[in-house]
């Protein structure tokens, strides 16, 4: 009547048989007996990692062990799973991300939940973030237990990789203007951004200098002043407005090239590809390798557009000025000033909590996050939703959901009417939201709104419809027999009667007539 079960985990069973003669005073002796052994499945019982997820708030999550994703530019969040058939004690994973060989990310983390039997799930603490530039993405993860490493795997995968000279976001491949931080796309190609342009997607207008809809290239009167342009010298420079390229800049009046910088302000007049010529080298900055001229190539230079940002005494791209440590290229930022660099502190902001178990490193004042928003559990005045941390009315309702987030007494808007729920007498009507009288009309549609008798003014003489006698029918919405028709409505039905006994004397006459014709 027992049953055993033999688990994936096991590796040998032995089964012996035994046939007994009756029990003696001397005892069971067994007349035959049988010995078998057979393998069972025996599957590897030592830890094992069965997924890698990255995620955050602007991308989707992904395993990294199933599709090698590429990542975009975001902060980033990595989950590891673990199978572990033997749980061993004190079991905790250690994640390691390095981008382009630089190590971002280090921490720790005791497993959260159990999901199902034998794995485990380890929600690392903290964030880190994938730059534009960043290239590769590399993840090594460590199981520990209480006596040391179990096993270690890694993995990779790519970042954005796309250089950004002028730091505005949009990488360089797809920066129409790479070396101006305004401007990324110019879709009708006139060499004008589009952010500046009036009309970027026409090639042949650029300028609307009076807003007439009309561009100045067509528009025979560009200012809008009345004055034709071929009679008009808008800017004063002596040259009319119709023979004048810049014909409200007094220090412009030629773009030779078409390329809407002025000749006077473009280093290369005459060239459309080119106007700037930032190290004065003779070469346009669109060409130029070393656009500054401080002997670095812009793609190996943090400063491309500045030689006077080219001190980087150790090289790790932070400029000696700003760097805590200019001649250490492991580390340039102490932020608890303790002498210690944060690559090398294990707690970076002196919180008595180890980074690789503060959520918040860099904040002294917080080392949780519950519900990884980015603020602090301290501060967050709903430490358990993602979607709400600031309630500046104190009502409850968090900022993010509040329509009236300064008013305690008001939180929703349900009609959109600007006036809230709670004090809005008609909060599902957005034409009104008072009633003065109390009549059940709102002021916007009460004809006498601080008068409870009456509401509506049928001939706009000034007179209420129910203190009118000609109106009363029509004071309760056309007669329907209310109480505030007048004295005519205290006795219901009487016209009808009236008109029926009519009708009745009609008839008995109607038969007479027409025997006397």
């Amino acid at each position: 009547t027992d049953f055993w079960q033999v688990s994936p985990y096991h590796c040998g069973v032995e089964l012996y048989v035994g046939l007994y003669s009756n029990w003696t005073d001397d005892g069971a002796w067994p007349i035959e007996s049988f010995d078998a052994s057979f393998d069972a499945p025996c599957e590897d019982t030592s830890p094992h990692i069965a997924d890698v997820e990255f995620g955050g708030y602007l991308v989707d999550t992904f395993s990294i062990l199933e599709n090698n994703s590429t990542v975009v530019e975001s902060n980033y969040w990595v989950d590891v799973t673990l199978h572990a058939p033997e749980l061993s004690a004190g079991l905790s994973v250690n994640v390691i991300v390095s981008i382009d060989s630089w190590e971002v990310y280090n921490r720790n983390s005791s497993f959260y939940y159990t999901a199902e039997e034998d794995v485990y799930l380890f929600l690392m603490p903290g964030m880190f973030i994938v730059g534009l530039t960043d290239c590769s993405i590399e993840v090594n993860i460590l199981v520990l237990d209480e006596d040391g490493l179990l096993t270690n795997s890694s993995f990779s995968t790519s970042g954005p990789c796309d250089s950004d000279m002028d730091g505005d976001g949009v990488g360089d491949d797809s920066d129409d203007f790479p070396f101006d931080p305004f401007e990324t796309t110019d879709s009708d190609g006139d060499g004008v951004g589009d952010n500046s342009d009036d009309f970027p997607n026409d090639a042949n207008e650029t300028t609307d200098s009076d807003g007439d809809g009309i561009g100045n290239n067509a528009d025979t009167d560009d200012d809008g002043d009345g004055i034709d342009d071929d009679q008009d010298d808008s800017d004063g420079d002596g040259v009319n407005d119709d023979q004048d390229d810049f014909p409200f800049d007094a220090n412009e009046t030629n773009d030779s090239d078409g390329d809407g910088v002025g000749d006077n302000g473009d280093d290369f007049p005459n060239d459309a590809n080119e106007t700037t010529d930032t190290d004065g080298d003779g070469i346009g900055d669109n060409q130029d390798e070393d656009i500054d001229g401080d002997g670095q190539s812009n793609d190996l230079d943090d400063f491309p557009l500045s030689s006077d940002n080219v001190g980087d005494s150790d090289l790790d791209g932070v400029k000696d000025a700003d760097d805590a440590f200019p001649n250490n290229p492991n580390e340039y930022i102490d932020t608890d000033g303790d002498g210690m660099g944060n690559n090398a502190d294990p707690d970076d902001d002196n919180d008595g909590t180890l980074d690789i178990l503060d959520a918040l490193p860099l904040d002294p004042t917080e080392d949780s996050d519950i519900d990884r928003d980015g603020i602090g559990d301290n501060a967050d005045a709903f430490p358990n939703d993602p979607g709400e941390w600031s309630d500046t009315d104190g009502d409850g309702i968090g900022d993010n959901a509040d329509v009236f987030p300064a008013n305690p007494n008001e939180q929703y808007d349900f009609d959109n009417d600007g006036f809230g729920d709670n004090t809005d007498a008609f909060p599902n009507d957005p034409m009104e939201y008072a009633d003065a009288d109390g009549d059940g009309y709102g002021n916007n549609n009460d004809a006498f709104p601080y008068d409870g008798t009456e509401w509506r003014d049928s001939n706009g003489n000034g007179i209420g419809d129910n203190a009118e006698p000609s109106q009363q029918g029509s004071a309760d919405g056309g007669g329907s027999g209310g109480d505030e028709g007048g004295e005519g409505s205290s006795l219901p039905g009487f016209s009808a009667l009236v008109a029926a006994f009519s009708m009745a004397c009609a008839a008995l006459l109607s038969p007479s007539r027409r025997r006397e014709n």
